[in-house]
């Protein structure tokens, strides 16, 4: 059996003999007598190239090109070519064209050039046989494999010649043999969180290998094996953890330009790499509490505190009311501080330290109407702010009047003169006040929504065509000041915070219940606001004053007032009331007085059982009941019936 034409071009006359084609000898002798007689050892191609040569490998001698043969020869061993494979569709064709490599395809390009070269010789006037000859000397490429492209392509679309030309080879495909349980080692031991090297992999593998007997393969063979089989986001989970997966999935770009300043606003805490020196000469790192805009980016306002609290957040917000406005929808992570009953008091939220109180009253997003939405903490994506603070860790921090006092971010950061310094509190708050307006007013700021443009014109530009909601004195007073739900005294209805009592005559003249007073913590000594629940004003109310135990003078002052408060009492109540007891009770006596049965002084112990009587109780204990109610039910008559039925009784009647 030969090797098919589209594979073999050339035969020895031990090969043309055994193949008993037509029109040749069949043995080996006779052809080479045919050979010497045509003179196949000196004839040429149409482009001068000798027709054959000496055979490689055992037994030399010649070989000569199919071309030489006979036409019914050539016509049978172009017959004896196998069938051509099953052509794939043309959408898988286009589909393995897509992950073909640019090699491949640059190869198939050049295929397709060779078979129109042919074609154009053609239409010039040569025959197929002479055009691809031609074609094959001055291409390099064999005269048996253009033909076979030729069949690749045969009723193929002009557009797809080249998806059906592109080469068979598909790489290797086959993987070094390797124990099923020498390969689960492999991976149990390199996809674990901590981590280890693929080279100790191997050599663990290597150890456990001696023992049991396996035969394992290289190192490269096996990683290879494990990047075709996992894939990178599974091995991302399993070296790295659920939270680096999330980074496998794309991130979601918010457009900006379809919201205006203060609709939506952030804010979170910051702690700075830098070290204070407090009011009372501790050191230690500060925290911030930053809010921002997010339509412009800018930078609102900012506290500072030795931790992050309540108070904090009330105050920023505060501040960011006052001076800019009220946000629609604030952005902030579900911690304590921004949980607090006094922030997010009344939001759906689910508080996760403790058991919310049923009277738990509204905070100050809810009665400023603001939409709180707690996202994901430490998730630059979901809060754009944590952008924000990466730029101050790296710039502000660092600035030449923290020097000695910069801490860095982690203890590999840590400069040798860390700690060596402390900024005074105050200075430090002028620093970074005065460095977050620069930072609002920096010009050239890249992004979508700024377009070179700095925070401050971004803001500016959009407030003065979408107005924003302003804040009241009222609603001001909802952030500046602290709240703590208490309950009112019940005799005098006073109300104590801190461990001071407030009162004032408005507030004794409303019903006890539990109430919300708003105070200023830093100055006790002012009045507070009583509220309720739900965030009604009550009443305003003072402190009242702990006098001193030996003086006279406070407890004279003391008793002045309590009778001033008295005589108001009297007089309000005097006039809220019209009738006196005496006219109360002159108008009950006048009331006409209704008559009693008369009884017989025999009847010491009436029988309620006769069955007129008990039918008239039944009725009236049904009617009591809620059962059938009769209209015309006359209790007395009853009573009397009942009476005389046991009166009756008594005397034999």
């Amino acid at each position: 059996m030969i090797t098919p034409p589209c594979q073999k071009e050339w035969f020895s006359v031990g090969e043309l003999g055994a193949l008993r084609l037509p029109g040749l000898p069949t043995t080996a002798r006779n052809v080479q007598k045919v050979a010497q007689r045509e003179g196949w050892a000196g004839r040429t191609g149409h482009a001068g190239e000798p027709l054959a040569r000496k055979r490689q490998g055992r037994g030399g001698g010649m070989e000569y090109h199919m071309s030489l043969l006979p036409d019914a020869a050539k016509a049978r061993l172009l017959a004896a070519r196998p069938a051509a494979a099953e052509r794939m569709d043309r959408d898988s064709a286009w589909m393995r064209w897509e992950r073909l490599p640019e090699s491949m395809k640059a190869e198939a390009r050049e295929r397709l050039a060779v078979i129109e070269r042919v074609e154009d010789l053609r239409r010039h006037g040569l025959t197929k046989d002479r055009a691809v000859h031609e074609v094959a000397r001055s291409s390099g490429r064999g005269v048996s494999t253009i033909y076979a492209w030729f069949d690749r392509i045969l009723g193929v679309r002009s557009d797809d010649r080249a998806v059906y030309l592109t080469p068979d080879y598909a790489g290797r495909t086959t993987t070094a043999a390797c124990p099923q349980e020498a390969w689960e080692h492999y991976k149990g031991y390199y996809l674990r969180q901590s981590k280890p090297t693929a080279e100790s992999a191997y050599r663990d593998l290597m150890r456990v290998a001696g023992e049991k007997g396996w035969t394992i393969p290289s190192a490269k063979t096996l990683q290879r094996r494990l990047d075709a089989e996992i894939p990178p986001n599974a091995q991302t989970f399993l070296r790295y953890g659920p939270k680096d997966t999330d980074h496998t999935y794309p991130h979601l770009k918010r457009d900006r330009s379809l919201i205006t300043p203060m609709m939506i606003g952030n804010l979170d805490g910051h702690l700075w790499d830098v070290v204070v020196e407090w009011e009372d000469g501790t050191r230690g790192r500060p925290h911030s509490l930053a809010v921002q805009d997010i339509a412009s980016s800018k930078v609102l306002a900012v506290r500072f505190d030795r931790t992050l609290n309540s108070n904090l957040v009330r105050l920023a917000l505060g501040d960011t009311f006052r001076d800019h406005g009220l946000f629609e929808t604030l952005l902030m992570d579900n911690g304590r501080e921004n949980n607090a009953a006094q922030i997010a008091g009344g939001q759906p939220i689910n508080r996760r330290w403790h058991k919310v109180p049923e009277e738990t009253p509204d905070g100050v997003l809810k009665l400023l109407n603001i939409k709180a939405v707690f996202v994901t903490p430490y998730w630059g994506q979901a809060k754009p702010i944590e952008r924000m603070f990466r730029d101050w860790a790296h710039d502000i921090a660092k600035r030449p009047e923290f020097e000695g006092a910069y801490t860095g971010h982690n203890t590999v950061a840590k400069p040798e003169n860390s700690r060596t310094h402390a900024i005074p509190i105050a200075e430090f708050e002028a620093i970074i006040r005065r460095e977050l307006a620069f930072y609002n007013a920096q010009l050239g700021r890249r992004g979508a929504h700024l377009n070179g443009r700095s925070f401050d014109q971004v803001f500016a530009e959009g407030v003065a065509r979408h107005p924003v909601r302003r804040a009241s004195p009222e609603q001001l007073r909802l952030c500046l000041l602290a709240s703590k739900p208490v309950s009112m005294d019940r005799q005098s209805g006073a109300v104590s915070v801190e461990g001071h009592r407030y009162w004032s005559t408005e507030l004794s003249a409303i019903k006890r219940q539990r109430v919300v007073v708003r105070f200023d913590p830093e100055n006790l000594a002012a009045a507070v606001y009583v509220y309720t629940l739900d965030g009604r004003l009550l009443a305003h109310a003072t402190r009242i004053e702990a006098g001193n135990f030996n003086s006279v003078t406070t407890a004279r002052n003391h008793r002045a007032a309590l009778r001033d408060h008295s005589r108001a009492v009297r007089n309000q109540a005097e006039a809220l009331r019209r009738m006196s007891a005496a006219e109360v009770a002159a108008a009950s006596a006048a009331a006409p007085t209704p008559g009693a049965p008369s009884l017989d002084p025999k009847v010491i112990a009436p029988d309620f059982s006769a069955p007129r009587h008990a039918e008239d109780f039944g009725q009236a204990r049904r009617a009591a009941a809620g059962g059938g109610v009769v209209a015309d039910f006359n209790f007395n008559a009853a009573f009397d019936r009942g009476v005389a039925v046991a009166a009756a009784t008594d005397r034999g009647g």
